[in-house]
């Protein structure tokens, strides 16, 4: 925030003029500092607030909604490209600010304020954690430290890029299963509340008494007419035990576990984890970051919580004077990953061979995904065409049944 003022120095010359700080108190203290005793003083509007665009509706809508990773990405990237080209903090924030909208706007905007206050940067970024991750925090505040911003900013933005890479492919492999249970449910649904009661119908004319085949249909259709209510109260009963449970620890922890006994998927989930381990590990030893402190980082940004005990117990390990490779040697942290850390250890080249395990894991999930979606096509024909062709057996053979 800029303020304008007017006061007295300890001179008894008159001052004026505008300062920047975070809030009223600040500017008063600042000024006071200098030896200024303040007449007057009061908010004002900077240049960058008149060259601000003006807001519109749609604006302050885009303010409330998150913040897209591929935003934070562009942010990186570009503020990095700024640096490289010799710009200083401010002067990158102020380009940055006319061309990011919403809620980036208001967080550069905020970031801008706080640095012209006398703040640094990674201070400024400080108030919006929720939003950088701690990953991204802890690998700027070394980098400040060590002069590399530019570097650090660049390696962030690869770590989010391909995070956001393993998160969509992950997704898009998702969505294919959940689609064709759907549709399974919705044939289901649709053959034993419309096509069965017309057979009944049929069979109560004739006064003949259908096949096991489609006596079991019928059941199940005047049980789906009768209780439908039912079934959506069941539903809705595993729906919200299933999120208490993942609310709960200890329940979190059994649902993740059974997530990654699950053929494919956890396999899948595993190699995830791991790339996040090595790619983590990779972009925040180069920051100078301690082994310790980057294996707490990457702990609480693993999903799945049965890998990130095991990474955390890890940190302690060490922290207890046990090495890199030993404290590893954990359930859910894949051998490979183990051995890959003894090998850095030995030739002390741990990035080198963090960065190689992390390419791995990177092709290791394309492989995955690729095999998942593969499987799932004959699986959802055999869903689909058992349901339809069962229904179609119970009735020919009751057609067999009736000209009999």
């Amino acid at each position: 925030m800029k303020f304008s003022y007017n006061g007295i120095s300890t001179s008894g010359d008159a001052r004026s003029g505008t300062i920047s700080a975070v809030d009223h108190d600040a500017a008063i203290a600042k000024l006071q500092n200098k030896g200024i005793y303040i007449t007057d003083i009061h908010e004002s509007t900077s240049k960058n607030e008149k060259n601000k665009p003006n807001v519109g509706l749609l604006d302050e809508i885009s303010a409330l909604l998150p913040i897209k990773n591929s935003q934070k990405i562009f942010f990186f990237r570009q503020f990095a490209l700024m640096l490289r080209s010799g710009l200083s903090v401010t002067e990158g924030l102020n380009i940055l600010r006319g061309i990011q909208r919403g809620g980036m706007l208001r967080i550069i905007d905020d970031m801008n304020d706080q640095i012209s206050a006398g703040r640094s940067f990674s201070q400024a970024m400080e108030k919006h954690e929720a939003i950088f991750t701690p990953l991204a925090l802890h690998m700027i505040r070394s980098a400040e430290a060590s002069g590399e911003l530019e570097p650090a900013l660049v390696r962030i933005a690869s770590f989010m890029e391909r995070q956001a890479e393993i998160k969509s492919q992950l997704i898009s492999t998702m969505t294919y299963p959940a689609v064709v249970l759907f549709m399974t449910v919705g044939v289901f649904i649709f053959l034993m509340s419309t096509v069965i009661p017309k057979f009944a119908a049929f069979f109560a004319k004739t006064g003949r008494v259908p096949p096991p085949e489609m006596l079991q249909m019928m059941g199940i259709s005047n049980f789906i007419h009768q209780y439908w209510w039912l079934i959506i109260v069941c539903i809705i009963a595993i729906l919200v035990s299933i999120f208490i449970t993942y609310r709960q620890p200890k329940g979190r922890l059994f649902l993740d576990l059974i997530l990654l006994k699950t053929p494919l998927i956890g396999k899948m989930i595993s190699a995830s984890s791991m790339s996040q381990i090595t790619w983590g590990l990779t972009s925040m030893l180069q920051s100078g970051i301690s082994v310790v402190q980057s294996l707490q980082i990457i702990s609480s940004l693993i999903n799945n919580k049965m890998i990130a005990r095991d990474i955390s117990q890890a940190a302690e390990d060490i922290l207890r004077g046990d090495d890199m490779g030993k404290s590893f040697r954990k359930p859910y942290i894949e051998g490979l990953i183990q051995e890959m850390t003894l090998v850095g250890e030995r030739t002390g080249n741990m990035v080198q061979v963090m960065q190689d395990a992390g390419s791995f894991y990177e092709e290791r999930v394309r492989s995955i995904t690729k095999a998942l979606a593969a499987a799932m096509e004959p699986i959802s024909i055999l869903m689909i065409g058992g349901i339809v062709g069962y229904v179609y057996y119970g009735f020919f053979k009751s057609m067999f049944a009736v000209s009999g």
